[in-house]
């Protein structure tokens, strides 16, 4: 009886044992090299990381992926490499850089002499003949009456474009050097006394216009890492450069106009003098689009 027991046991613990090599355990991990057609192993591995348990693992050899997993998860990370793993598309990236400037100025002053053998009057003009004027004379009393309206407006455009496809980085810049002289006054003691020395240098200073640009494509939509620059020389400073600078992540449509950002500076001064008044206004506007077109 008790043997017939025994042997009923090893039966029923066989059998657990099957039970548990069938279909129990975890399945077997493979190793296997999947090579790259378009994309790059840094651009695919943070996509398919995901897609792996714990006990499986990812890395890269000359652009080759080597994965370490079950079967069923190979057959995933092969789909989705199989959607994402194609010829990138080429794109077309504009960069439009626009700035304008007004300035208004408005003058109105008399001027003149007035008066007689015992008593006159004077006051005196700027000099300035913009303008129009009106002079009244009679013997020696003159006056003059002087209005001047004045509007300068300027307007300066530029556009770069440059080819990329898509997930690459492109850099495009232009510019130019200018010298700038530069002086010195180095002071030094010789045989006790103090000596200055003028010493004269010449440096160049850059004004460069371009951008860096990082597109990602989804459907008809852009993502795009971009960083635009615009130098000018100043020709009212020497040596001064009017720096403008946006660096930004925008999403838009391809073939649209993407609004990057703008600046605006409006500014006003008046001034009063003796029967004579003077005012001014500049307004400065600045902005930056982009646009994505897709070539085929």
């Amino acid at each position: 009886m008790q043997l017939n027991f025994a042997r009923r046991c090893v039966h029923v613990f066989a059998l657990l044992l099957c039970w548990a090599w069938a279909g129990g355990a975890p399945a077997q991990s493979t190793v296997e090299v999947i090579p790259l057609q378009y994309r790059t192993a840094e651009q695919v591995i943070p996509v398919i990381q995901p897609l792996l348990g714990r006990d499986a693992s990812v890395s890269s050899f000359q652009n080759q992926l080597v994965i370490r997993a079950t079967p069923a998860e190979l057959a995933q990370v092969k789909r989705v490499l199989g959607s994402i793993d194609t010829m990138p598309r080429r794109l077309l990236i504009t960069v439009r850089q626009d700035a304008g400037m007004e300035r208004d100025r408005q003058e109105m002053e008399v001027s003149g002499s007035i008066g007689n053998d015992h008593a006159r009057i004077t006051v005196p003009g700027s000099g300035s003949r913009n303008g129009g004027n009106v002079v009244l004379r009679d013997g020696d009393n003159k006056l003059r009456a002087r209005a001047a309206d004045t509007t300068q407006i300027s307007r300066d455009s530029t556009a770069q474009t440059i080819q990329v496809l898509e997930g690459h980085s492109a850099y495009i810049r232009v510019g130019e050097s200018r010298p700038v002289p530069n002086r010195q006054v180095m002071r030094s003691v010789v045989n006790g006394r103090v000596v200055d020395r003028v010493v004269e240098t010449v440096e160049y200073r850059d004004a460069t216009t371009g951008f860096n640009v990082l597109p990602r494509v989804q459907g008809d939509r852009v993502t795009l890492d971009i960083n635009p620059t615009r130098d000018t020389f100043d020709d009212q400073r020497r040596g001064a450069v009017n720096v403008q600078r946006v660096v930004t992540t925008v999403s838009g449509r391809l073939g649209e106009w993407i609004d990057l950002g703008g600046v605006g500076d409006a500014r006003s001064d008046e001034r009063t003098v003796l029967l004579g008044r003077s005012s001014g206004s500049v307004d400065d506007r600045r902005g930056v689009q982009v646009k994505v077109e897709e070539l085929r």
